[in-house]
């Protein structure tokens, strides 16, 4: 049973990531290369085996692809420039390098908070132990 549920969460194909998405094998394939769509690789080489995570791909289509992937409108009838100019890409990635570090930091205060508020629970339950255990002992 377990098996099976863990073997629906992962898609072991492009034509099972594509037929998930509702779209071209091409198209997701493009969707990786253009969109960062969570695709997993088996080795190294662009030709090897791949697989996607079923939550990584729903988090991937709520956050991204409800304004990234809508079909682009042609200008003129001619298709819209895909490819960034170099500028672009060196603004896109510091961009990307700075929301990095400003998670990595969240991450890390996030991790602090809840390890205060477990600390600050267990001192709480352990009062809570010992209160209960002087009441038992009236009690008696």
């Amino acid at each position: 049973m377990a098996h099976a549920i863990r073997s629906s969460l992962i898609l072991n194909s492009w034509k099972e990531i594509a037929s998930y998405m509702g779209r071209g094998v091409r198209t997701v394939q493009r969707w990786e290369r253009e969109l960062c769509l969570p695709v997993h690789r088996i080795g190294n080489g662009k030709r090897s085996p791949v697989y996607a995570l079923v939550p990584q791909l729903k988090f991937w289509l709520t956050t991204t692809a409800t304004h990234a992937v809508a079909v682009p409108a042609l200008h003129n009838g001619a298709p819209p420039r895909l490819e960034p100019t170099t500028l672009e890409q060196t603004q896109i990635k510091n961009s990307m390098i700075e929301l990095s570090r400003q998670l990595i930091a969240e991450s890390q205060n996030l991790v602090r908070a809840v390890a205060q508020a477990s600390s600050r629970q267990q001192r709480r339950a352990e009062i809570l132990q010992k209160r209960i255990l002087e009441m038992q002992s009236r009690i008696r």
